[in-house]
């Protein structure tokens, strides 16, 4: 673990009997809980990356146009029905 830094605040009586009642419900000392809280707050705090490539591709998937027919569908999938079922579909499905 790297070097640690000492942090300090005040909470009202209110604040702090709350933390510390869901701290003991979970079974976290003060400290740890604290420390997940601040993890949890920074993870929020992060920004996302407007350059990541993700949205490059959610761009060009936005581009393209929707098929008039779909690729597939569940009628012609006697496998999926057979699963659903239990059964050969090809024998209840006329």
């Amino acid at each position: 673990m790297s070097e640690s830094t000492y942090i300090q605040t005040k909470l009202s009586g209110e604040e702090y009997n709350h933390f510390k009642s869901l701290a003991d419900e979970r079974g976290l000392s003060l400290t740890a809980a604290l420390r997940e809280a601040a993890e949890v707050w920074m993870e929020q705090q992060q920004q996302v990356d407007p350059d990541d490539p993700l949205f490059d591709i959610l761009d060009q998937l936005d581009q393209e146009p929707m098929p008039e027919k779909p690729r597939t569908n569940a009628a012609t999938e006697d496998d999926l029905i057979d699963d659903w079922e239990g059964g050969d579909s090809r024998d209840s499905v006329q």
